[in-house]
This record gives structure tokens, sequence and C-alpha cells, in this order.
């Protein structure tokens, strides 16, 4: 429920800030039409807790029009766990390994705002998300080639994120550090926390 409630406030937060920008004077507005758009692309990773707790990473593409902020991504969550039985029956020992993942891709909309050498922004929206289980063999690494799927289900997300990031304050700035809180509300909920590397057009 707190994470409802957290994701209904964003939520409200940037379709407010959306819709209640200030209108600048004529001149103004000439000379940020000649400005490029706001666009970046993130690459991201760090760790995530909820319905799968572990090592989370991902990419989006975000883009800035009529000062909406609209963002397509991918994130994974896996989560290893310990040995889940071994077969003695042969010569040679088997290790089993469980392991359980989330794939999600998120379509989101917010707002952005650039200030003083960095950015803040918010989005939530709506997402595919993919959660499987499955075991490696002899393997403790999700990278694993040789898994055995055991189950696995398709939903749909509520995904939400906040970026800060900082960057160089020229105006030809294209690359930014930062950290991305970010998560999922539904069945397959989690929530992470992340550094973020970004390149794009900022201002």
């Amino acid at each position: 429920m707190k994470h409802f409630h957290f994701c209904l406030w964003l939520s409200i937060f940037s379709i407010a800030k959306v819709f209640s920008q200030d209108i600048y004077p004529s001149v103004s507005t000439s000379q940020n039409s000649a400005k490029l758009p706001i666009w970046y692309i993130d690459l991201y990773a760090g760790g995530a807790f909820g319905y799968v707790d572990g090592f989370a990473a991902g990419g989006s593409i975000s883009l800035q029009q009529s000062n909406v902020l609209f963002t397509i991504g991918y994130v994974s969550d896996n989560e290893q766990s310990g040995i889940e039985y071994v077969d003695n029956s042969g010569p040679i020992s088997l290790n089993y390994y469980k392991h359980y993942r989330i794939e999600n891709i998120p379509i989101m909309i917010g707002m952005y705002h650039p200030f003083s050498g960095s950015s803040l922004s918010a989005s939530a929206g709506l997402s595919v998300l993919y959660y499987s289980e499955y075991i490696d063999v002899n393997t403790f690494s999700v990278f694993g080639s040789n898994a055995t799927e055991l189950y696995s289900k398709t939903t749909l997300g509520f995904p939400y994120e906040v970026n800060l990031k900082l960057f160089s304050k020229e105006e030809d700035a294209s690359l930014a550090l930062g950290l991305k809180l970010f998560g999922n509300l539904g069945k397959y909920n989690y929530t992470g926390l992340a550094l973020v590397l970004s390149i794009g057009s900022y201002k």
C-alpha cells in the first residue's frame, strides 16, 4: 500500500508539474526554439529488493516534447539463491542452483527540470513485465548458458523512477552521472537504487 501511495503521489506531482509550467516572454520562447530538444540515453546498474532481491540493471531512452518527458526502457532484476539440490546419482555430482528474474519494459511520462549543472526528473507509467524461475547446473551465475526454465508469467506493472544527474555546465554537455531510484508496483513489485551513466542533450 505504501508503494501504491508513493506512485500515486509521483504521478499527480508529475502531471501537475507538466501543466503548471511558467509562460515565458516571446523573446525567450524564440531563443528556446532554436535549441536542440532535450533527450538522453541512460545506462544503469545497482541493487533492488522486493519480490526479487538482487542485482538490477537496465537502460532507457528519454525525450522531452512540450514540457512532457517521454521514456521507454528495459529493466532486469535478478536473484541468485543457494543450492536447490545436489544430484549424486552419477560419477560427477551436479549442483542445481535456483534463480529468479524479472524483466520489465516500462513506458512512462513525467517531468524534467535542469538547474545549475544538474537535473531532476520523475516519471511513472505502465509496463509489460516478464517473471521467470529457472535452474542452472554447476554454476552460480545468472548468465549461465545451461539454464532450465521452471516457471514464467507475463503481466502488467506500474513503473516509476526518479533521477538526479550532474553534468557539465557547458552548453554542449553530452555526458552525465547520477543516481536513479526506480521500481514497479504490481504482483511482482520491486524498488531499486542504481548508479546511472547518461549520454545526450540536457539543456
